[in-house]
């Protein structure tokens, strides 16, 4: 391992090779400090070895030595580039920057006092209030389906068996199948009896639907096969697009909108208290 105090010694034949695309070597007062210039910028050796690992082995400093100064270069040149490509007006970022300040101070703050003072807890109440109150903007976009799915080997035993208890769809049926399929099933979900989007559920198996409100409609039971397994589906039930959206389905997103109100409330209650606040203590006039 080398030392960074040192480096310099071993660097010096390599900076003195290592053209920095026609840059000149520095003036006599300057070289013995700086390892590259770039117009009237100059890159000095302690930040390079700022950049350099003490365990690093000299091949790996050339190497992260090398990389340094070419970035290094290669930022000067468009800096130098885009400053003299840009008019005053706009390379002026101090307004831009005290905005962008002054909104991250604001944001911070706020943050703060919705992680001590607001409550994020919604009801269930709440939620069911909300939906009801708006149930006409829930409308489905897509097919959703309560479905019962089944995954297995294609040389799993009793096939015929699997095929029977899932189209059955019965309690007693449903009963046999996950028994069986604790044994033989790469996959047996129910999805909770909760609703599910058919697009969800089809992405699971080598199966094409194209018209999936239609086919819905006609069809319970799917079955298809791979080069490896077997796919059952039995549709429980299902709502097609332009149903009304179960709430069961909408419950996160309800949750989220709630939060969301509450939060933009407590923003409001925010800026109006500290501006009166302000009135009565005349910290600011208008002219």
């Amino acid at each position: 391992m080398i030392n960074k105090t040192n480096i310099f010694a071993f660097l010096a034949s390599f900076i003195m090779a290592f053209s920095l695309h026609g840059c000149k070597y520095f003036e006599l007062d300057k070289k013995e400090k700086a390892v590259a210039r770039v117009f009237d910028n100059y890159l000095f050796i302690n930040e390079l070895q700022e950049a350099i690992s003490d365990q690093a082995s000299e091949d790996d400093s050339i190497e992260i030595a090398r990389t340094y100064i070419d970035t290094w270069v290669r930022k000067q040149l468009m800096l130098h580039q885009a400053e003299n490509a840009l008019s005053s007006e706009q390379k002026d970022f101090e307004k831009k920057l005290e905005e962008y300040r002054s909104s991250l101070i604001i944001y911070s703050y706020r943050q703060k006092l919705i992680q001590q003072k607001l409550d994020t807890s919604v009801s269930n109440q709440d939620i069911i209030d909300y939906y009801e109150d708006n149930i006409d903007n829930f409308m489905l976009n897509d097919e959703i389906v309560k479905a019962i799915f089944v995954k297995i080997p294609l040389d799993a035993p009793k096939i015929s068996n699997v095929r029977t208890w899932t189209k059955s769809g019965n309690i007693e049926s449903i009963d046999k199948l996950e028994k069986y399929c604790v044994n033989y099933a790469e996959k047996f979900d129910m999805f909770n009896n909760s609703w599910i989007y058919f697009s969800s559920l089809m992405n699971q198996v080598p199966l094409t639907i194209d018209q999936p409100q239609r086919f819905l409609r006609y069809n319970k039971n799917i079955e298809t096969t791979d080069s490896a397994f077997h796919y059952f589906i039995k549709i429980l039930d299902h709502k097609t697009e332009g149903d009304i959206t179960p709430m069961s389905l909408m419950r996160n997103d309800i949750k989220s909108i709630l939060l969301n109100k509450r939060k933009i409330e407590f923003y409001k209650e925010l800026d109006n208290q500290i501006y009166n606040n302000g009135v009565n203590r005349n910290s600011f006039e208008i002219y």
